[in-house]
C-alpha cells in the first residue's frame, strides 16, 4: 500500500471516529439519533468532499515532486554534457532508424485501404503448374459468380489502355475494364456522376468512362461540369459518367474505368474463350459469416469441377484466393520485415549502450545516492528520479530521432521501388509519430531499468566511506555490463550476417547473364489504336515506317521491334503442338511465351543465334510462316533431333473443337534463352514469330547506338510523331535502367541492411570499448600489484585483450545461433546463396572479433602504462 493510500485510509477512519463520537455526545444531550448524526455530519463536513480535497492536495504535491525530479535530472544531465550528448545521439540513431522504416512498413502493410471493410475483400486468379498465377478467363468468372455462395458480391476486372489524343502531347493512359459491380464490391462511390449499370456488362455497351481524380484534375481542370462531356481515346469518343475519389487505389495504374461490355466488344474472343486469360482477375466480398478458409475451399471445388467440365481450356487450372491486403503488399513483405527487424536490433543495441553508460554513471554516483538515503529520501523517490532521467534522455533522443527520420524518409523515397510501395505515400503522419512515441517509452524502460534496479539496492557502507568519491561497481554490476556488451555483439552479428548474405546474393545475381546485351540500348513502347489501325496490313505498315525512321537516326547502329521484350513485364502465352507429337491432355502441351519481332530484334539485343538463321525482310506476309525457338524449348522437346526445319502450330490440332485451318509454322532457327521476368527468375519456353506475318497493336521499340542512348529520346519521339502525331510514346528507358530496376528492391534492402549493420557494428565496438575501459579503470590497483610482482607489459595486454575477446566470442556464439534460427526469414530474399552460408558466418564472426580486439587495444595500452607506485596508492 502506498503512502497516499494509507493516508486516505487513516483519514477516513479519523473522520468516521469523530462523527461517531459527536453523534453519541449529541444523543447524550437529548437529541434524537437522526438529528444527532445530522448535526455531527454538519459539524465535520461531507466525507467525500474531504476526500476529494485531500486528493487534490496530493495531486499538487505529486506534481510538485515530479517537477522537482525533472529539474533535478535536468541539472544533473547538464553537469555531464559528454554523457548526455552521447546518450541522446545514440538513442536518436536507434529511434530515427525505427521511425523511418516504420513509415514504409505502415504505408505498405498497415495503412487502411481506401475500401469499405477491406478485411472482407479477396482477389482471385487462376493458376497452372507450368506458369503459376495467370489471369481469369471471363467465362470462368461467370461460372464462379453463379456457383459461389461464400461471396456476397463479385466483380471482374482486366487491365486495358488507350491513347489519349486531342491534347497538346498525346499520352498513353492505363486503367481497367470492369464489371458493373466492381466499385460496389470495393465499397467505393464516384464523387461525381454515377457508377456503371448492369446493362453495361453486355457486349457492345455504349462507350462511357469513369475518370480517375488525377486525370479529371489534370486534363479537365477539376470541372464539375465534366460529367456528360466526351473525351477521345484511341480515336473514339467516350462519355464521362463519373469521377473516382482522390484516394482510390487499384492494383496498378488507374487513369480510368470502362464497363466490361465495351472491352468485350473490342476483344470478342474473351466473351467465349476460356483460354483467353490476359491480365484479368476477380475481386469479391466475403458473405456475412463466411471465412477466408471457407471461401478458398469452395473456390478450389469450383475450379476442380470446371477443369472436369472444360478439359480443353481448364485442365490442371486451379484458383488462387488472396486477401486484398496481400495483393497490395505482394513480394515486399519479406524485405520490409527483415528491415524492420534490423532497425529493432539497432534500437536494442543503442539501448544496451546507453544502459551501460547509465550503469557506469550510477556507479560513480554511489556516494551521492547513499547520502540521499541517509538524509531520508525514500527508495521510491530515488528510483523515480532515475526513471525520470531516462525518460528525459529518451524524449530528447526521440525528438532528434524524428528529425533524423524526416530526412531519412525523404532520402529513402528516392530509391524505394515504386512497385514495392504499391501507390502508397511514405511520410510522417499520426500513426508514425504515435509509433515513435511508443519507441521512446520502450527505450526509456529498456535502458533505464538497469540503473533503477541498481539504485534500489544501495551499498551504504561503501557509499558513505570518506574515500568513496567514485564508488566501484559490484561484481554483479560488472557482469550486467558484460551481458549488455554480449547482447550488442550478438545482435550486430545477426545484422552483419544478413547484410553479408544479401551482398553475396546480389553479387551472384548481377553475375547472371540475362541472355542479352543491355549496354547502349534504348527502349520504348507504342500501342496502336484498334480503330485507327484495324487490320494486320495497317499495323505492319505502321511498325515498318517506325522501324525505318529509327534506323535513320544518326548514331543508331541497329534497331528492332517486338511485342514482348525482356524485363518489360509483358507477355503472351499459348499452347503449341509439335508436328508428330501424340495428342496430349490440355495441361500437358508446351506453353511458351510468344513474341512477334522484326528482323534486327535479336541482333539489337545481342541474343545469340545457336542454330539456323534469324528473321529477314523476306519473312513477310506473303512468305510461308516461320519461327524461332529458344534453347530451352529445343532441349526439352527436340533433345534427339535438330529442331530447324520441323514444324509447330498454336493450339491442339486433332482435338474436339479445333479449327480445320491449322497453320503450321516452320522452325528456322534456335536462339539463346533470355531472362524475361528478371534475373532471379528462370528462363521460360519461348517462340519468336515475324511481326510482318503476325502483327499486333502493342510493340516495343529497341535501338542500339554508338552514343548515349538516352540522348536519342527526342529523336525517337520525332520519328513516332512523323508517322502519327496522335500516337504517344511511353515507358522510355535504357535497357541498363531496366536491369537495375529489376534488382532495385534487392539493392534497397542491401543498402539499408548494410547501413544498419554498419551502425550496429560501430555501436557494438563502442560498447565493448566502454566495458573494457571501465574495467581497466576499476582494476588499476590490481594491475599495479601485478606489475609490482613482475608481470610484463605483454601479459597485461593479453589479460585485457582476453577479457574483450571473451565477451566477443560469447556474443558471436549467441549471435550465430540467433542468425541460424532466423535463416528462414532471409531465404526468400536470397539468390543462389544458402541462408546458412558458412563462409559468410565465418567472415562476419572474424570481423566482429577483430572490431572487439581493436576496441580493447587502447584500454590495454593504458593498462600497460600503469605506474605500479601510482596504482598501489589508487583507490
Amino acid at each position: 500500500m502506498t503512502r497516499r493510500e494509507k493516508m486516505m485510509r487513516d483519514l477516513d477512519e479519523d473522520i468516521r471516529a469523530h462523527i461517531e463520537t459527536e453523534t453519541q455526545d449529541n444523543i447524550a444531550r437529548g437529541m434524537a439519533p437522526e438529528a444527532a448524526r445530522h448535526a455531527a455530519m454538519k459539524k465535520f463536513g461531507n466525507v467525500e468532499q474531504v476526500r476529494e480535497d485531500t486528493r487534490k492536495v496530493w495531486t499538487l504535491v505529486w506534481l510538485e515532486q515530479f517537477m522537482q525530479d525533472v529539474r533535478y535530472c535536468a541539472r544533473s544531465l547538464r553537469k555531464s554534457p559528454g554523457f548526455t550528448a552521447i546518450a541522446v545521439l545514440t538513442l536518436a540513431l536507434g529511434i530515427g532508424a525505427n521511425t523511418a522504416i516504420f513509415s514504409v512498413v505502415y504505408a505498405v502493410m498497415l495503412r487502411p485501404l481506401p475500401y469499405r471493410d477491406a478485411a472482407r475483400l479477396v482477389v482471385m486468379w487462376e493458376t497452372t503448374p507450368k506458369v503459376g498465377t495467370v489471369g481469369v478467363a471471363y467465362p470462368n468468372f461467370a461460372d464462379w459468380r453463379a456457383q459461389s455462395r461464400a461471396f456476397s458480391e463479385t466483380a471482374y476486372f482486366t487491365q486495358t489502355g488507350f491513347n489519349l489524343s486531342g491534347v497538346s502531347q498525346p499520352e498513353s493512359v492505363g486503367g481497367y475494364a470492369v464489371s458493373p459491380a466492381f466499385l460496389a464490391v470495393l465499397g467505393v462511390r464516384p464523387i461525381l456522376g454515377r457508377d456503371f449499370t448492369a446493362d453495361e456488362e453486355k457486349n457492345g455497351a455504349a462507350p462511357v468512362l469513369i475518370l480517375s481524380n488525377e486525370l479529371w484534375q489534370s486534363h479537365l481542370g477539376g470541372d464539375p461540369g465534366a460529367i456528360g462531356k466526351s473525351i477521345s481515346l484511341d480515336g473514339r469518343s467516350f462519355t464521362i459518367v463519373g469521377v473516382l475519389p482522390a484516394n482510390f487505389r487499384a492494383l496498378d495504374t488507374t487513369d480510368f474505368l470502362e464497363p466490361i461490355g465495351v472491352w468485350l466488344q473490342d476483344s470478342p474472343n474473351a466473351a467465349v474463350g476460356r483460354g483467353e486469360r490476359g491480365d484479368s482477375a476477380v475481386v469479391a466480398r466475403l458473405a456475412p459469416g463466411a471465412s477466408f478458409a471457407q471461401a478458398t475451399a469452395e473456390m478450389n471445388g469450383i475450379g476442380e469441377r470446371l477443369a472436369q467440365q472444360y478439359p480443353e481450356s481448364n485442365d490442371k487450372f486451379g484458383v488462387k484466393v488472396t486477401t486484398m491486403r496481400d495483393e497490395f503488399v505482394g513480394d515486399a513483405r519479406p524485405a520490409l520485415l527483415v528491415l524492420f527487424g534490423a532497425v529493432l536490433f539497432v534500437l536494442l543495441i543503442a539501448c544496451a549502450n546507453v544502459a551501460n553508460l547509465f550503469l557506469v554513471r550510477s556507479a560513480s554516483r554511489g556516494r551521492e545516492i547513499a547520502l540521499r538515503y541517509a538524509f531520508g529520501a525514500s527508495r521510491g523517490r530515488i528510483m523515480r528520479q532515475m526513471l525520470a532521467e531516462s525518460f528525459i534522455l529518451a524524449l530528447a533522443g526521440g525528438i532528434l530521432g524524428v528529425a533524423l527520420a524526416y530526412g531519412g524518409i525523404h532520402a529513402m523515397s528516392k530509391f524505394i521501388p515504386a512497385d514495392m510501395l504499391g501507390g502508397a505515400t511514405v511520410g510522417l503522419n499520426g500513426a508514425v509519430l504515435l509509433f515513435a512515441g511508443g519507441v521512446v517509452i520502450l527505450a526509456a524502460f529498456v535502458f533505464g531499468m538497469a540503473p533503477v534496479v541498481q539504485a534500489s539496492q544501495p551499498d551504504f557502507q561503501t557509499g558513505l566511506k570518506e574515500g568513496a568519491k567514485t564508488s566501484s561497481a559490484s561484481a554483479a554490476q560488472n557482469k550486467l555490463r558484460g551481458a549488455f556488451a554480449v547482447l550488442e555483439i550478438s545482435l550486430a552479428l545477426v545484422l552483419l550476417a544478413g547484410a553479408g548474405l544479401m551482398m553475396k546474393s546480389l553479387y551472384r545475381l548481377m553475375a547472371v547473364s540475362p541472355g542479352f546485351r543491355s549496354e547502349q540500348v534504348l527502349s520504348a513502347s507504342v500501342d496502336m489504336s484498334v480503330r485507327q489501325y484495324p487490320g494486320d496490313t495497317a499495323r505492319a505498315n505502321f511498325a515498318q515506317r517506325i522501324l525505318d525512321g529509327v534506323r535513320a537516326i544518326p548514331g543508331v547502329e541497329d534497331a528492332g521491334i517486338g511485342t514482348s521484350t525482356p524485363l518489360f513485364n509483358s507477355h503472351s502465352r499459348s499452347d503449341i503442338t509439335i508436328e508428330g507429337m501424340a495428342t496430349l491432355k490440355s495441361g500437358d502441351y508446351p506453353h511458351p511465351d510468344e513474341h512477334k519481332i522484326s528482323p534486327g530484334f535479336t541482333e539489337t539485343l545481342g541474343i545469340p543465334l545457336m542454330r539456323g538463321r534469324n528473321f529477314t525482310t523476306a519473312d513477310n506476309e506473303k512468305a510461308p510462316p516461320v519461327c524461332l525457338i529458344n534453347s530451352l524449348l529445343a532441349r526439352q522437346y527436340f533433345a534427339k533431333s535438330n529442331p530447324v526445319g520441323q514444324r509447330i502450330t498454336f493450339g491442339h490440332p486433332g482435338t474436339a473443337g479445333d479449327s480445320e485451318k491449322t497453320k503450321w509454322i516452320t522452325i528456322v532457327g534456335v536462339v539463346g534463352d533470355t531472362k524475361m521476368y528478371g534475373l532471379a527468375n528462370p528462363a521460360r519456353l519461348e517462340v519468336y514469330l515475324p511481326f510482318q506475318q503476325f502483327p499486333e497493336g502493342s510493340l516495343n521499340i529497341l535501338m542500339r547506338s554508338a552514343v548515349d542512348p538516352a540522348s536519342l529520346t527526342t529523336a525517337l519521339r520525332g520519328v513516332v510523331a512523323s508517322v502519327d502525331k496522335d500516337q504517344p510514346l511511353y515507358d522510355i528507358a535504357t535497357m541498363n535502367e531496366r536491369v537495375r530496376k529489376s534488382v532495385a528492391s534487392r539493392r534497397m534492402t542491401l543498402a539499408l541492411l548494410g547501413l544498419f549493420s554498419a551502425l550496429a557494428l560501430i555501436l557494438a565496438g563502442v560498447g565493448i570499448y566502454g566495458v573494457i575501459s571501465y574495467s581497466v579503470a576499476q582494476r588499476t590497483h590490481e594491475i599495479g600489484i601485478r606489475a609490482a610482482l613482475g608481470a610484463q607489459r605483454g601479459d597485461l595486454m593479453r589479460m585485457v585483450l582476453g577479457q574483450g575477446v571473451l565477451l566477443a566470442l560469447t556474443g558471436v556464439a549467441v549471435g550465430v545461433v540467433a542468425a541460424l534460427a532466423l535463416g528462414r526469414v532471409m531465404a526468400s530474399l536470397l539468390y543462389s546463396v544458402s541462408a546458412y552460408d558458412p563462409a559468410t558466418f565465418v567472415g562476419v564472426a572474424a570481423l566482429l572479433i577483430g572490431v572487439a580486439a581493436a576496441a580493447c587495444y587502447f584500454p590495454a595500452r593504458r593498462a600497460m602504462r600503469v605506474d605500479p607506485m601510482v596504482a598501489l596508492r589508487y583507490e
